[in-house]
């Protein structure tokens, strides 16, 4: 497939360094508007209070552990591109039936899968979660020095299956609570 440059195997880390690093404050934003809209009054603190560092009772602290997520995925994509962890020369029949002593392409969806799934467990929603999974792995495989095509949509395929399954089951949950 491709071989991209050093400054093109950099740039796509960076660009999911980035991306890891906004991620939070959008889905923080939409999730702001959310809580706006059907938020007592009684939570939303006072100038005083926030000045003296006060939350009032009921309201509740922010979850840092979608941060952490995101970090995690972003310093991993910085750390294959700069330290060239696992590089691929390519020079050979790359598809989805690569010639390998193991299923690839099962591993990367498979992968996928698990990390979009740790991340939804930390707090992270699944579309979100899966979104950041597959720019990860963009950014690993341009760090490699191979592109695989192949590679990058079994890593999407992965953790959007997994943001699929994760959906489901938030919804399925939903429904029992409502109904039970």
């Amino acid at each position: 497939m491709l071989n991209p440059s050093p400054v093109l195997t950099r740039l796509a880390a960076i660009l999911a360094f980035v991306c890891s690093l906004l991620a939070p404050n959008v889905a923080a934003a939409q999730q702001a508007t959310a809580v706006a809209d059907t938020a007592p009054a009684a939570i939303v603190p006072t100038v005083n209070a926030a000045r003296a560092g006060i939350v009032p009772a009921g309201a509740q602290k922010r979850n840092r552990l979608p941060f952490v997520f995101y970090g995690g995925l972003g310093g991993a994509a910085v750390a294959v591109a700069a330290f060239h962890v696992d590089p691929d020369t390519g020079g050979y029949r790359d598809g989805w039936t690569t010639a390998t002593n193991f299923p690839d392409k099962a591993v990367h969806a498979l992968a996928a899968w698990a990390i979009t799934n740790v991340g939804v467990d930390l707090g992270v929603q699944p579309k979100y979660s899966a979104a950041a999974v597959c720019a990860a792995g963009t950014a690993f495989e341009f760090a490699q020095g191979y592109v695989s095509v192949y590679d990058i949509a079994a890593d999407c395929i992965g953790a959007a299956g997994a943001a699929a399954w994760q959906s489901w089951r938030a919804r399925r949950r939903a429904h029992a609570k409502r109904s039970g």
